[in-house]
């Protein structure tokens, strides 16, 4: 190919060509334009870069994929289900353990114990517990409060059962007896399975709840600032905030006949605990 051919074959790539739309009726142009075949190249290669811009839009953000039969498997969609829901599961688990930690330390601070700070370790499912040291100026304040003194918490000076009128949260018969130095804040009742059990005075039921270690348990404030504890009961039919009067069944002793299924009862008033035998005839 010559010189003169070459230049003259740029020169057409480059020449604009007429592109026209006529009317046969009228035999008359309706529209026109110019374009060389070099910008009909160009146009087509910028149309091609277009939609392929628009499919990789819809590919990245819309499940276009997903409808396209063979694309993804069923076991591929069966895992991202798996793991879905392996990580609902995870926020519930730990938000029952957060409420088991509400509960233990709830129901260490009505027993008058030191409340347990739980630290996460490095792995996410070990835990473990470590004591909340009491302050010096705390030490002091509660061994000068549980001395014996006109003003001590302990004394039960004017607290007799004369003072209220409360009635015995059962029918039954004691079998262990107040001993806080045991751990027994309260006591020990058998009775018949399925025994009513009523509130001992008028109050508001503050808590109702199951707790792992005691059961089904109910606490009711009453009006001379004094609380009674329920617990180990198979059901109770009284909810937190409702008001109770003297003698109202709030709910049922265990249907079981064991020593670990006894009713326990417990009496406290300023956050010390009281012997109920004080304050009410059984």
């Amino acid at each position: 190919m010559t010189n003169e051919k070459r230049r003259g074959w740029w020169r057409e790539i480059f020449r604009k060509r007429r592109i026209s739309i006529s009317n046969p009726e009228t035999a008359s142009e309706s529209w026109y334009t110019h374009i060389s075949p070099v910008g009909i190249g160009t146009s087509a290669v910028a149309l091609v870069f277009i939609v392929f811009g628009i499919l990789l839009l819809l590919v990245a953000y819309t499940p276009l994929l997903d409808m396209l039969p063979g694309y993804r498997t069923d076991a591929s969609k069966s895992r991202e289900t798996l793991v879905r829901s392996l990580i609902r599961i995870d926020s519930l688990e730990r938000k029952m353990n957060d409420m088991l930690i509400y509960n233990e330390n709830r129901i260490l601070v009505v027993d008058g114990k030191t409340p347990t700070m739980r630290t996460v370790q490095n792995d996410t499912t070990a835990r473990s517990k470590q004591i909340i040291p009491p302050s010096q100026a705390d030490s002091l304040f509660r061994q000068q409060m549980e001395n014996d003194n006109a003003y001590a918490l302990n004394t039960t000076q004017g607290n007799t059962h004369s003072s209220i009128n409360a009635v015995k949260p059962l029918d039954g018969i004691i079998a262990e007896r107040f001993n806080a130095k045991v751990g027994l804040y309260g006591v020990r009742i058998a009775s018949a399975p399925a025994t009513q059990v009523v509130a001992i005075a008028a109050g508001t039921v503050t808590a109702a709840d199951w707790i792992p270690d005691s059961g089904n348990c109910i606490t009711i404030q009453h009006d001379n600032g004094m609380t009674s504890v329920y617990r180990r009961m198979s059901s109770t039919i009284a909810a937190k905030g409702q008001r109770v009067a003297s003698g109202e069944v709030v709910g049922y002793s265990s249907d079981e006949e064991e020593k670990d299924s006894l009713f326990e009862f417990e009496l406290w008033m300023s956050g010390k605990p009281l012997d109920p035998e004080a304050y009410i005839i059984f």
